[in-house]
Order: structure tokens, then C-alpha cells, then sequence
């Protein structure tokens, strides 16, 4: 039986650049899986492949059984996933609380099922108390967890985020954590794009280093034979620099 993500051999060009390098990848249901890479390797132009925005150029993908691209079944695939893209997608004329009374007929909700739960995420992601501001007037971190909520309101089985953590104070950054190991916990299947090391080491069950295009590393976190996620993204995908700026606190 297919994992819920999986893709072989998917390549993706952009002209002469090729963003996507026959990538190959399974996660397993209930995972969360973490892809790492610098700006430029290629994540957010996977995660829209996986979520049917974009066609591969060769290679085959498949997420909840379904393939992302095929017009067809665009709609029940669609009620699969659930998405936080890279632009969020937010109506600025809109409010938090109508983002998500909205979303849920979109998904086959009933009226009182779509209230029901978007109290809820309201409550669980600290958004109750502004929920009548516009998009448009949100800080960056209350537009994130708008967009998660929406992902999540239809419970998909595939959940689908780039960088969820990014922008996000520390108190939601711990909320948001525990709600997608709960999730995890529960069958969903999820794949996250972070630059924040320290939280992946700590979230994830499979750990996928993306540099070029291509991967170099994939392979469950429990089977890391360094220290710590940090260790193994330097050795493997890029080194930090050390610039030598004898100017700097110079006051003489």
C-alpha cells in the first residue's frame, strides 16, 4: 500500500534551472516529516508539486491516493489535504473568524460542524480575541495561524506547511507543536518546511535535507547518527561562515 506522500523520481525545471531533481520520498501515516535545505533548494517548489499547484516534468506523485494534478479529482483532492502555502493566502478584506466560516462549506461542512470547530482552533490558536480583525490589519504570526486553522478546519489526512513556525512568538510556536504531534498521534500525515533547527530536532520523526534539488538525506530522526539536526544540516547541506570584520566595535 502507497504512504500517503510518496513521489519517485519527480523533476521539476524552471528554464535551464532545475529546482526539483529526481526526488524520490515516502512518509509513512502519522509521520511528521521536516524537509531542510538553505533558501533556493527547492522546498517550496516541491511542497507545490505535492499539493497539485504545480506539474512535474517527469516523475510520479501521490498524496492521500490521489494524484495532485489530475483535474478530475482536483476537488475530493483538495478535501484530503490540508495547505499553509508559502503566501498564505489570506483575503485581506476578510476577517479571521470569516476565513474559517467560510472555508468550511468549501470543504463539505455543514453550517454548525464549520462554527463548531472554528471556535475551537480560534481557542487553541489564541486568535478568539481578535477574531473581527481583518486580514489585512493581522501581524504575520496571527495571518499564520489563520492559515493553519483553515488547513485544518476539514481534518484532512495530509497536512502540508511551509515554514508554520516562522514569524510565530514562542507561546504559539509551543501551541502549534503540540497540536501537530496531537494530530500526528491521531494518523495525519504531515510534511513541513522549517529553518529553525532546534524545533525540528524536536517535532519530527523523519528528517529530509534538500540542497540543489536533490536530497541528501532521508531516513527516520531516530536513526541520525548525529548529535542533533543542527550537526547534521551543517555537515551535509551548507557551512556557517566565520566573517572576519576587524571594524566592527572598533570605536578608535
Amino acid at each position: 500500500m502507497s504512504s500517503p506522500i510518496h513521489c519517485r523520481q519527480v523533476i521539476r525545471r524552471f528554464g535551464a534551472l532545475t529546482a526539483v531533481d529526481n526526488v524520490s520520498l515516502d512518509v509513512p501515516s502519522g509521520e511528521i516529516c521536516s524537509i531542510l535545505g538553505p533558501n533556493g533548494a527547492g522546498k517550496s517548489t516541491l511542497l507545490r508539486l505535492l499539493c497539485g499547484l504545480a506539474r512535474p516534468d517527469a516523475g510520479a506523485i501521490s498524496v492521500a491516493g490521489f494524484d495532485p494534478a489530475h483535474p478530475a479529482t482536483r476537488l475530493e483532492f483538495r478535501r484530503r489535504i490540508g495547505v499553509v502555502p508559502e503566501n498564505l493566502a489570506l483575503l485581506p478584506e476578510l476577517t479571521i473568524e470569516e476565513h474559517l466560516r467560510l472555508t468550511g462549506p468549501i470543504y463539505g461542512l455543514d453550517t454548525a460542524t464549520s462554527r463548531g470547530r472554528a471556535e475551537e482552533l480560534l481557542q487553541a490558536l489564541a486568535l478568539s480575541a481578535k477574531r473581527h480583525t481583518y486580514a489585512r490589519e493581522c501581524s504575520h504570526g496571527m495571518r499564520k495561524k489563520t492559515a493553519l486553522a483553515m488547513a485544518l478546519l476539514h481534518n484532512p489526512s495530509v497536512l502540508m506547511l511551509d515554514e508554520p513556525f516562522e514569524g510565530v512568538d514562542p507561546v504559539s510556536v509551543e501551541t502549534i507543536r503540540r497540536l501537530l504531534e496531537a494530530a500526528a498521534a491521531r494518523g495525519v500525515t504531515i510534511l513541513l518546511t522549517s529553518h529553525i533547527l532546534s524545533l525540528v530536532d524536536r517535532i519530527s520523526s523523519r528528517i529530509v535535507l534538500l540542497r540543489d534539488g536533490r536530497i541528501l538525506h532521508d531516513a527516520p530522526s531516530r536513526a541520525m547518527t548525529h548529535d542533533n539536526v543542527e550537526a547534521l544540516y551543517f555537515e551535509l547541506v551548507e557551512q556557517p561562515s566565520a566573517p572576519e570584520l576587524p571594524w566592527l566595535g572598533s570605536q578608535g
